[in-house]
């Protein structure tokens, strides 16, 4: 069974597939089989993480708000269900963040 991992560790590094026995690696989300609607949200979400993150000192990173970071974090739990069913029963889908 495929597994993807949701983990924003870096700008544009938030999707991971995580092979049997391998290091996670970085997919992109557009390479999954998911409508354009999520895509769009997937974006957005990613651009949302992207606009805080410090790449010089990651754990620095700091939403505006606790608000902020929580609609961020719930939207991404949003996005995850919305993702295992447009993957289906076949996928693993894991949340990090």
């Amino acid at each position: 069974m495929p597994q993807l991992r949701i983990s924003p560790e870096g700008i544009a590094e938030h999707f991971w597939l995580v092979p049997d026995n391998k290091p996670a690696f970085v997919i992109e989300p557009d390479d999954l089989d998911l409508s354009d609607d999520l895509l769009d949200r997937i974006e957005a979400w990613g651009d949302a993480f992207d606009a805080v993150f410090d790449p010089a000192n990651p754990t620095a990173t700091r939403f505006a708000s606790p608000e902020a970071e929580i609609v961020w974090r719930a939207e991404g739990h949003a996005i995850a269900a919305a993702i295992r069913e447009e993957l289906g029963d076949e996928w693993d889908v894991e949340t990090r963040f």
